[in-house]
């Protein structure tokens, strides 16, 4: 990974070296690279922004995390969805560290990019279903890539990391039982992670690192 960001420092394998440091665990690594190739970038990317605040918030600084969030909110690359995916950090952050920020706001932000016609587009989907302008039949639904194909895996494990986020926001489930299904679904030795391209498609979502963190959080 580092001989191949070395040789071509672009979007692509900045992500995948900072990938890998947050899965074997090397946050201050993750950290300094993200952060790095938001200072040297051309264009500011939010997923360079999302994965710097992962770093922090598994070292256990979820205000720095919020705030970098924040940071990368107008940056001029954003998911297809019109940028849905900072604000739902954001959103998970408002339940899981309320302090940290207001779910309140967290909804508004998200009420507004829901307004963009690409919210269509995935991510997008999955704001409408946290605001509950969607029901979980329709989320599957749309979640598909295309009509008639099964939902990927890593667009199921986020539908499911969501509704149990969801329902601890609701007081449905106790921090421990959430803790639990953490530890669930962060197993990666189950037979859908055996396929690669599965697992890497996993590894690109910042949930998947907090969902790892808050499973193993003392």
């Amino acid at each position: 990974m580092r001989e191949g960001y070395a040789h071509a420092p672009d979007a692509s394998h900045i992500m995948q070296l900072g990938v890998a440091y947050l899965w074997v665990k090397d946050y201050h690594a993750a950290w300094d690279h993200f952060q790095h190739a938001i200072q040297m970038h051309r264009h500011t990317v939010d997923l360079f922004y999302g994965m710097a605040g992962v770093a922090q918030w598994c070292m256990d600084e979820p205000d720095a995390a919020v705030k970098h969030w924040q940071s990368g909110l107008d940056a001029e690359y954003a998911d297809g969805a019109g940028g849905i995916h900072l604000p739902l950090l954001l959103f998970i952050a408002s339940i899981l560290r309320p302090a940290t920020f207001s779910r309140n706001e967290a909804e508004q932000l998200l009420k507004k990019r829901a307004r963009d016609p690409r919210v269509k587009n995935w991510p997008g989907p999955l704001a409408k279903f946290v605001l509950t302008l969607l029901s979980e039949e329709a989320l599957e639904e749309m979640s598909k890539e295309k009509a008639g194909r099964e939902i990927s895996p890593s667009r199921k494990w986020l539908i499911e990391f969501y509704k149990n986020v969801l329902e601890l926001g609701r007081g449905n489930l106790k921090p421990e039982r959430f803790k639990k299904q953490m530890e669930r679904i962060v197993d990666t030795t189950q037979p859908e992670w055996l396929d690669e391209g599965n697992f890497l498609r996993l590894l690109w979502n910042e949930e998947f690192f907090i969902g790892r963190h808050e499973a193993f959080l003392t």
